[in-house]
């Protein structure tokens, strides 16, 4: 009996199937066909766009080669590391950048009256920096007189080491000078 449930469920099956593509509308085949040249047509520019791009990254890395090839071989003359030998490391930078931005030499750079104010600046704010006390300051335990202790007693203070205590009688009854 099971068996029969089973094949007239699977008969059932295929012929919804079967209706539902008798069903199925009519495809039409010529927009079919357009949009497949038109994505036909995308593929064929997105491939040049991309044969394009290969071929400017091929030919830019050349380049870039060359322009550290060239920095490594400028380098400073005698004269301007005479001149950078008084400035402090990190302000070479500065000089080095300023004389490029202007295009003139290191030694005419660090004579000139802008990069003098800067240097001067500097070298103030590293004085300043090293003077200034950075660490936590303490205070140190300090010792109260037996008169101190005298006048807060007498207001009702009453202090509570033993130590403190037989300051305030001694400086009760030795007399005052």
């Amino acid at each position: 009996m099971e068996k029969q449930n089973e094949l007239l469920d699977s008969q059932n099956e295929t012929e919804n199937l079967d209706s539902q593509i008798e069903e199925a509308p009519e495809v039409d085949v010529e927009a079919l066909k357009q949009e497949k040249e038109k994505l036909a047509e995308q593929n064929k520019q997105l491939f040049e766009r991309a044969k394009k791009a290969e071929l400017a990254l091929k030919t830019k890395p050349a380049e870039k080669e060359e322009a550290p090839k060239t920095e490594s071989k400028s380098e400073y003359s005698l004269q301007d590391i005479r001149a950078l030998s008084d400035v402090h490391d990190e302000d070479v930078q500065e000089v080095v950048d300023f004389a490029k931005f202007k295009g003139i030499s290191i030694t005419e750079a660090k004579k000139n009256p802008t990069v003098q104010t800067i240097l001067k600046q500097k070298t103030e704010e590293r004085a300043t920096a090293s003077a200034t006390n950075t660490a936590v300051s303490r205070k140190g335990a300090s010792k109260v007189s037996s008169e101190d202790l005298l006048d807060k007693f007498n207001q009702g203070d009453v202090p509570e080491k033993e130590e403190d205590l037989k300051k305030v009688i001694e400086a009760r009854w030795t007399p005052k000078k």
